[in-house]
């Protein structure tokens, strides 16, 4: 999970530097194409494409690929809108959402200390933002949607992913991506130079690991359990706003990050702590 979502910030800092030039249709529709051509050769070395692809739950499939459509236009115009750093911030109401979908939809239970201090991570990513700022904006309600999208997508993944493959799980969006947005490629395509098709192609490389590797993450781990592990990518951003954009980080910001790494670390503490006490029990039951 730490990995993809490490890869995950460095994708946008590259789309982010692209989408000044090419229209938000070309710019998903590249990346879905670089991203779905090193998963496809993947799936052919791992028992070919039609082992792959083939489901027993199209219905279930169906319904997260439109969630995921909807998830990734709506990130995909905030970046085109607003600052990496506003955007990844107000993505950080994810473990809310995760949390509140794994208990109605999974029945997992995520306990009171897990509550206060996702609560608490989230206060320091409100501390983390500009005092003041302007938050309802397009861009800003853009990524609220997009938030609670992404975190019903990750419900709908840890579903598939008892049944399914996760590059199964990984290839069917990118294919719906190409799909839908083909169609408004006509009057929005612009030609580019083979520089800007190789950061597509790295872009896809990347994004295709990160999907694979938290595909792989919720098959093995609870939706509460990895919800607060989102909180990595803030450090990430952070840099990525330093030394791409040369912008400082501020102190209150470092104060945000300080309580986020406290309540992330509470978090791991709370779900270790859980985890010995059930061994202790099931040696007592054995």
């Amino acid at each position: 999970m730490l990995l993809g979502l490490a890869l995950y910030p460095l994708s946008d800092a590259f789309v982010k530097h692209l989408m000044g030039i090419y229209s938000v249709q070309q710019t998903i529709f590249l990346r879905a194409l670089t991203r779905v051509i090193p998963l496809l050769i993947a799936a052919s070395l791992q028992g070919g494409l039609k082992k792959t692809l083939s489901t027993s739950h199209p219905k279930h499939h169906a319904i997260r690929l439109l969630v995921n459509l909807f998830y990734t236009a709506a990130f995909m115009y905030a970046f085109s809108m607003g600052s990496l750093t506003v955007v990844y911030t107000l993505s950080y109401t994810s473990p809310f959402f995760m949390i509140v979908l794994s208990a109605w939809m999974l029945k997992e239970k995520a306990g009171r200390d897990r509550w206060l201090a996702v609560g608490i991570g989230l206060i320091g990513v409100i501390i983390a933002m500009r005092p003041g700022s302007n938050l309802i904006e397009v861009a800003a309600l853009l990524v609220l949607a997009g938030t609670f999208l992404g975190a019903l997508n990750k419900i709908l993944m840890r579903r598939l992913s008892a049944t399914e493959d996760s590059l199964t799980i990984a290839i069917y969006p990118n294919l719906m991506m190409i799909l839908v947005t083909s169609f408004f490629l006509a009057n929005s395509w612009q030609s580019m130079p083979w520089e800007h098709w190789g950061i597509f192609a790295f872009v896809g490389v990347i994004t295709a690991a990160a999907q694979y590797a938290i595909a792989q993450a919720l098959r093995f781990a609870q939706g509460s359990a990895l919800a607060p592990v989102d909180y990595s990518t803030f450090f990430w951003v952070v840099a990525f706003d330093f030394f791409w954009w040369q912008r400082t980080v501020e102190m209150h910001t470092l104060v945000g990050a300080a309580i986020i790494v406290g309540s992330n670390l509470y978090i791991l503490y709370c779900t270790r702590r859980e985890e010995a006490k059930k061994k202790a029990f099931a040696a007592v039951e054995g």
